[in-house]
Formats: structure tokens, C-alpha cells, sequence
């Protein structure tokens, strides 16, 4: 693992930095993501190969960071599964990588569901089902929870990467058979895209300031002048991502310090 990606994923370990990402960064500031309602998941999307056709071979991907979120709205509850990507240079297929992820996701919550009903068959309990039902191993009750992938770019060049699967397709293919494929959207931070950093409750939204004025001092010491406290990660992701004079610069106020 690289510093850059140990450093992204320690920040998104941090349940306060990923609901401020995820509230700042998808919903504009509204805190639907609690920190407090964040559990983590095991990161690795794997996909089995069909034993019955005389494979057991398997591959695994691997997200940054993953975790279930129980979210409060409107008088529901209801829960999420929300990853992260983490990218310090631009990902040119990660409207596809992303996809991928995505549905190893769902695909594994419906065979959680088909593999729960066959053990209730050999604990003879068979459920009762319909023959759609029972051939497709998902009644029609059952329910997915929401996939929702963020892509967190620390980088400073304006992300000239696809952005949607259809931006993947040539220019040359005709919108009636576009409209025919179904498109799919990357959720994506850049900084330099980002109006009001007011949105973000933590110290991350300092981060990616920072990041977006890297190369204006003068913008750096405003962002910084008159913080009485930093919070290391933040402070060593700085360092990392924007310029190590930062961390100069944090040190000669002798009012900051670490928290």
C-alpha cells in the first residue's frame, strides 16, 4: 500500500470525516449520516464462480473503505451501504470500476438472501414461495439496500476522466441505442469544483481547501490563520497531499495544536 492510499483510507476510517464527505460532498451540507450510525463492513467485493458448472475459482476486488449507514429521514430509518474510493490521480475508467463495485454489492445481497433460504430448506423449514420465487431465490418482498460509491479526488488538475459509463461509449454511437443502455454516474469530490467549503462540519473541508488553493499562499495562510486547533491526520494529510510548508506554516503559530 502506498502513502497516499494509507493516508485516504485512514481519513475515511474516521466516521466523522466520512459522514462529512458524504453530507458535504452528496446531500449539500444536510446531515442525513450520522457518525454515531456508521458501522464498518468488510471492503473485499468478491464474486464466486458457479460450482455447479464445475469451477470453484474466485476473484476478489477491493473497495478503500466500507461501511453501513443507518439513516433517520422523514420519520424512516432505513440502511445504506455506502464506499469510498480514494484517488490522488485521475481514474480514466472509474465510471466502469465503480460499477463493478457496485454490483458484486448487490449481487452478494442477493445471495446472502437465496443462501439464508437454503438453509432453511435443510433445517426443514422451507419457506414458502412461489416458483419464480424459489427459482430466482428472492421473493418479491425482499428488499436491496443502496449502493452508493463516492469518489474522493485529492488531486488538483480539473478531472478530465469519464465521469458516466455513456462517456466511455464513442461519440459515434447513435442516442437511439444510448437510450437503450442504462448510464451510470460517478459521485465525485474535486476540490476545484467545490463553491462553499462552509458545508463541511470537520477539519476535512480544510483539507480539500487547502488542496484546491495549493498553489496560492496567500489563500493557504487565510485558511489557516486563526485556527486554534488541528487535528494531526488532517494536518499530515496536508503535508502529503497540498505541500510540506504547510505544516511549517501550522507550526510557527504557537496557538495551534493537535487534537
Amino acid at each position: 500500500m502506498g502513502k497516499s492510499d494509507a493516508i485516504g483510507k485512514e481519513l475515511m476510517r474516521n466516521n466523522m470525516y466520512f459522514a462529512d464527505a458524504f453530507n458535504a460532498g452528496l446531500f449539500g451540507g444536510e446531515a442525513l449520516i450520522n457518525p454515531k450510525d456508521l458501522d464498518d463492513v468488510e471492503p473485499a467485493e468478491i464474486e464466486l464462480k458457479d460450482s455447479e458448472m464445475g469451477s470453484d475459482e474466485f476473484w476478489a476486488k477491493y473497495r478503500d473503505v466500507l461501511k453501513k449507514a443507518l439513516i433517520k429521514t422523514d420519520g424512516k430509518n432505513y440502511f445504506v451501504l455506502l464506499g469510498v474510493e480514494n484517488q490522488t490521480e485521475i481514474h480514466t475508467a472509474m465510471p466502469l470500476r465503480s460499477l463493478l463495485y457496485d454490483t458484486l454489492r448487490y449481487t452478494k445481497q442477493a445471495e446472502d438472501v437465496a443462501a439464508e433460504y437454503r438453509q432453511q430448506r435443510k433445517e426443514g423449514h422451507s419457506p414458502k414461495m412461489t416458483k419464480a420465487e424459489f427459482l430466482s431465490g428472492w421473493k418479491y418482498t425482499d428488499k436491496l439496500e443502496p449502493v452508493i460509491t463516492l469518489v474522493i479526488y485529492y488531486g488538483t488538475d480539473e478531472w478530465d476522466g469519464a465521469k458516466s459509463l455513456h462517456d466511455m461509449f464513442s461519440e459515434d454511437v447513435d442516442e437511439k441505442i444510448l437510450e437503450c443502455v442504462p448510464d451510470y454516474k460517478i459521485n465525485l469530490i474535486e476540490p476545484n469544483k467545490i463553491e462553499d467549503f462552509d458545508k463541511f462540519q470537520t477539519d476535512f473541508g480544510k483539507l480539500l481547501e487547502a488542496i484546491r488553493y495549493k498553489d496560492d499562499e496567500t489563500e493557504l495562510t487565510k485558511i489557516f490563520t486563526g485556527m486554534t486547533a488541528i487535528d494531526k491526520l488532517i494536518a499530515d494529510a496536508i503535508s502529503y497531499y497540498v505541500d510540506e510548508r504547510c505544516s511549517k506554516m501550522l507550526n510557527q503559530w504557537k496557538e495551534a495544536k493537535w487534537v
